[in-house]
């Protein structure tokens, strides 16, 4: 590409102008990616046009949440796109010796990468959120309680301690970095950022709930001690947001995106069950098989009890555990 920018905006600006151009010469009609969601929609097609409009009015924010080249949080930096466990490489002696799979690695303003690694990470839990230490010692019944229940405490155990832990050394090493991920208005970028970046497979909704969150804390104003930041930016904040919705399109994006929420929360409860990730991995051969059996068994317990013809067609042709052609 020639003309390549190297400010804030120009990264901001970036991802969505390709994306658009990628709607206006190759985007069709398709279904959502999420097979699970698919039934909310009535199995309509998506039209790339609406998600083109919507980049759109992203560009149209775009230039108010520009951040000065000398503010802390506009600063490049390397990120590593998927820092888990499996990517770090430890000696016999426990010594980290390398981290490896930096294929998609980016170098891009802090507050545009900043957080916590999924692996790591514990949001939606409010202890986590607020970065409270955990408790580190069992509770007093732990030894009465079933199984089941023993390894669940456990697990929320281990997801508090990894998250504050990480935070904490994050602050330790890098506090710019655990201000970026603490400011509100500077993830809220971020969470923009990659919803509009993200390839148009069907899925309009994300980026339209998110702009509105955008507008409903409007001015985007980094509260941050450099004042001269502040003082530049507040310049170019316009008293009333440039992207405008009516009411009801509002209400109705928030109930669908509310909707969307709980069936993606019953899909991860599924994936829980089949001891599988998102794009479907199991750990080997005899989870493969034990996997496939319970996905078997959960779709015909679905199919039994669906009361409508959409639940059924849902079940029937779009269940999420099926192997599917890509190609939709």
């Amino acid at each position: 590409m020639s003309n390549v920018g190297t400010s804030f905006l120009d990264c901001l600006e970036a991802p969505a102008k390709r994306e658009l151009e990628f709607c206006k010469q190759y985007g069709k009609p398709r279904l959502h990616v999420e097979r699970y969601l698919r039934e909310l929609h009535e199995f309509r097609q998506m039209s790339p046009a609406v998600h083109a409009q919507l980049l759109h009015d992203y560009l149209k924010l775009a230039p108010y949440l520009d951040i000065p080249p000398m503010h802390r949080f506009s600063r490049p930096v390397l990120r590593h796109p998927d820092f888990s466990p499996s990517n770090i490489l430890v000696s016999n002696s426990n010594e980290i010796v390398g981290v490896i799979d930096w294929q998609h690695a980016v170098v891009l303003p802090l507050c545009l990468c900043a957080g916590i690694p999924k692996h790591f990470q514990n949001w939606g839990d409010p202890l986590s959120e607020r970065l409270t230490k955990p408790e580190m010692e069992l509770p007093d019944n732990f030894q009465s309680l079933p199984t089941e229940e023993q390894e669940a405490v456990r697990e929320i155990m281990r997801k508090r301690i990894v998250h504050f832990y990480y935070a904490a050394l994050t602050m330790q090493e890098m506090p710019d970095h655990l201000d970026a991920l603490r400011n509100e208005k500077a993830m809220l970028r971020a969470k923009l950022y990659n919803r509009a970046g993200a390839p148009w497979e069907g899925d309009s909704l994300s980026l339209k709930y998110t702009i509105i969150h955008v507008m409903s804390k409007w001015p985007m104003l980094l509260e941050d001690e450099d004042s001269q930041a502040t003082t530049d930016t507040s310049r170019i904040q316009p008293a009333a947001c440039p992207v405008k919705y009516s009411e009801d399109e509002i209400r109705q994006c928030v109930e669908e995106h509310n909707q969307e929420s709980e069936k993606l929360q019953e899909l991860e409860e599924m994936r829980e069950m089949l001891d599988t990730d998102s794009l479907g991995w199991v750990p080997d051969d005899k989870h493969l098989e034990r996997s496939k059996a319970i996905a078997q068994s959960i779709k015909t317990g679905m199919l039994e009890h669906s009361d409508t013809e959409i639940e059924r067609i849902a079940m029937r042709d779009h269940f999420p555990f099926d192997d599917h052609d890509e190609d939709v």
